[in-house]
């Protein structure tokens, strides 16, 4: 292991994570209407202020980028816990990058719409279904579990009376499944980034700290951390 590797963070989930981030790149590309970030006027504007950087230091540009605006699913920090960096900084000194060839090729083809169902089989949320209960626009849920994640962003993004980003608290601890709840914002149309919790013993201070003074139902899939299970069911009332 090299001293450019935070000790958390295996290759693989690194490269799983740039992956997911691209494709939410992409989706806000496809959300805005704009070729801000990939195609032909992007490669120019990139092109004419470069100089001596490459790929990868413009992907990891663009994720610094979004992470102001969507948090968790743009920042390495926040999806694997890089604790002890300034809230701001999303990579920190240890980060690892993407290779400069790997990044050539997440500018190449063509961007498509991603669905709900699409990145949670593209981050490994690939199974089961689950029961949601009846949503409306005051109904507030904690979701654990990317299954959840998954089901409950699907709904939201086929209804435009409901807001993810006001009425879920995801609760996750792994960073595929964090990242996940953070990229499913776009994915919803939602106006703001989704908001996010580990398990706390101080229940009350942890739904403060999120926003939220009462949640109304838990949505827990069985590929939910325990903890993260417990949470979310303690959160909204439930035995």
């Amino acid at each position: 292991m090299t001293s450019s590797t935070p000790a958390n963070v295996a290759p693989k989930d690194r490269d799983l994570f740039y992956a997911a981030a691209v494709a939410g790149l992409r989706a806000l590309d496809r959300r805005d209407g704009s070729a801000r970030r990939f195609g032909s006027d992007a490669d120019t504007r990139w092109a004419s202020f470069k100089g001596a950087l490459n790929d990868s230091d413009r992907i990891d540009f663009l994720l610094r980028d979004a992470a102001v605006t969507w948090g968790v699913g743009f920042s390495p920090a926040e999806a694997f816990g890089l604790f002890g960096l300034a809230p701001d900084e999303p990579f920190g000194p240890d980060w690892q990058p993407l290779s400069t060839a790997a990044a050539r090729r997440s500018f190449e083809g063509e961007a498509t719409a991603v669905s709900p169902d699409e990145l949670g089989k593209l981050m490994g949320v690939t199974g089961g279904s689950v029961q949601l209960p009846t949503i409306t626009a005051s109904t507030r849920l904690a979701v654990a579990g990317g299954t959840a994640l998954v089901a409950v962003a699907r709904t939201f993004s086929q209804r435009s009376d409901l807001s993810w980003s006001d009425q879920v608290l995801a609760v996750a601890t792994t960073p595929a499944h964090r990242q996940l709840a953070g990229l499913l914002a776009i994915l919803t149309g939602a106006a703001a980034r989704t908001r996010l919790t580990r398990p706390a013993d101080d229940l009350r201070a942890a739904l403060k700290a999120a926003g939220f003074a009462q949640l109304d139902v838990a949505v827990v899939s069985p590929d939910a951390e325990a903890d993260c299970a417990d949470f979310a069911r303690r959160a909204a009332g439930v035995a």
